[in-house]
C-alpha cells in the first residue's frame, strides 16, 4: 500500500498520549493477551475483560457501551486482526530454518539471514554465500529475511497445499483442492493472490480515507466543541457578573428609596405629632377655662339676688355663648396612620 497511509511506527513516544500505543490495553497498559473486540470497537485482554459481564451484556469500560457476550465465558468474540499484529510486533523472536542445512534462522540476525522469493524459501548466511552463488541461482531474488518473512508461502489447513487463489465472494484464501471442489458459480469471484492483493490495498487503501476524514471531522468537532465550552464559560462568568452588578445596581436603588420612604415616614410622623400636641395644648388650656366658668355660674346663680342676676346674668349669659361659640377643634383634623406616601 501507499507509504503515505501509513507510516511506521517510531515507538510509543512518537503516538499521541490520549490515544496510546494500538497494541497496548488500555486497562492493564501492557500488551494485549488475547484481545477481544466489542461492538464499540474497543479491545481489551481477555483478562481485563473477564468477569465484568452482567445479563449477558459488558459496559465498555470506556464508553460505557453495551456489547452482547454469548457462552459461558462471558467475553465478546476475539480480535483476530489485533492478534496478528500483536504476534508481528516483532517483541518476540522468531525463528525459522534455513531450507538447505536447517540451521536455525533469526529475524533478530536478518544482516546474516536472507530469504529467497524465487524459491520461497529462508536461507542462512553460509548457505546463501555457499549454495546461491551458484550461476544456475544468479537471477534468484535474495532479499534481507526480516524483510520477506510476512512473505512465507502459507498452506492450506485444510489440505496442506500452497494457497493459490483468493475468493472475493467468501473472504477466504483457496488451495488448488479448494478450488476444485468450489461450484463453477463460486470460481467466478476467484483472483489470483497478487490480484486480490493489489485489490485488497486499493480497497484498503479507500477504507484508510474514509477513516481519515472521519478523523480529520472528528478532530474539527472536538476543536469546535471545545471552543463552545470556553465560550460557555466565558457567558457563563459574564452573565454572573452581569446578575452581580444588576442586583448590586437595584441595592443601591433599594438603598435610596429606604432612605426616602424613612424619610417620608419621619416627616408625616413630625408633622401629625406636631398638630396634635398643638390640638391637645389648646384643648388642655380650655378645660381651666370651662371649669371656671361653670363654677362661676354656680356661685352666681346662688348668690345673686334677682335684681342682681338681671343686671349681671346677661353678661354672664354672652361671655358663656362666647365661650361655646368660639372655634374649638375638639376632632382630630388628620387620622393618626402614617403612610409612606408612595406605590410600592
Amino acid at each position: 500500500m501507499s507509504g503515505a497511509i501509513f507510516a511506521p511506527l517510531e515507538g510509543l513516544g512518537a503516538l499521541d498520549a490520549a490515544s496510546g500505543h494500538p497494541l497496548v490495553c488500555p486497562l492493564c497498559h501492557t500488551q494485549y493477551e488475547h484481545p477481544c473486540l466489542l461492538d464499540c470497537f474497543h479491545d481489551f485482554c481477555a483478562g481485563c475483560l473477564r468477569g465484568r459481564a452482567t445479563d449477558g451484556r459488558l459496559s465498555c469500560p470506556l464508553c460505557q457501551h453495551q456489547t452482547l457476550v454469548k457462552g459461558p465465558s462471558g467475553l465478546p468474540p476475539a480480535d483476530r486482526l489485533l492478534q496478528f499484529l500483536v504476534d508481528s510486533s516483532g517483541d518476540g523472536i522468531e525463528a525459522v530454518h534455513c531450507a538447505n542445512c536447517d540451521l536455525e534462522c533469526s529475524k533478530q540476525d536478518a544482516e546474516t539471514t536472507y530469504f529467497c522469493n524465487t524459491c520461497g524459501q529462508p536461507l542462512c548466511a553460509r548457505c546463501r554465500e555457499e549454495t546461491h552463488r551458484a550461476r544456475m541461482f544468479a537471477r534468484h531474488d535474495i532479499v534481507a529475511l526480516g524483510q520477506r518473512s510476512r512473505d512465507f508461502i502459507q498452506k492450506c489447513k485444510l489440505h496442506s497445499e500452497p494457497y493459490i487463489v483468493f475468493s472475493t465472494d467468501k473472504k477466504s484464501l483457496l488451495c488448488i483442492r479448494c478450488f476444485r471442489d468450489m461450484q463453477g458459480e463460486s470460481r467466478a469471484h476467484c483472483v489470483d493472490l497478487e490480484s486480490a492483493y493489489v485489490q485488497g490495498c486499493e480497497r484498503l487503501e479507500q477504507a484508510v480515507l474514509a477513516v481519515k476524514a472521519l478523523q480529520t471531522a472528528t478532530k474539527e468537532a472536538i476543536a469546535l466543541l471545545q471552543a463552545m465550552v470556553e465560550e460557555v464559560r466565558h457567558s457563563a462568568a459574564e452573565e454572573e457578573a452581569a446578575i452581580h452588578a444588576l442586583f448590586g445596581s437595584m441595592q443601591d436603588r433599594l438603598a435610596e428609596r429606604k432612605a426616602l420612604l424613612l424619610q417620608t415616614v419621619q416627616s408625616q410622623y413630625e408633622e401629625k405629632d406636631k398638630a396634635f400636641k398643638e390640638q391637645l395644648t389648646h384643648l388642655a388650656s380650655l378645660l381651666p377655662t370651662l371649669q371656671v366658668h361653670l363654677v362661676i355660674c354656680s356661685s352666681f346663680l346662688s348668690l345673686a339676688s334677682k335684681a342682681e342676676f338681671l343686671d349681671l346674668g346677661y353678661e354672664l349669659m354672652e361671655r358663656l355663648q362666647g365661650i361655646v361659640t368660639r372655634p374649638h377643634r375638639l376632632r382630630p383634623a388628620q387620622s393618626s396612620k402614617v403612610g409612606r406616601g408612595l406605590k410600592p
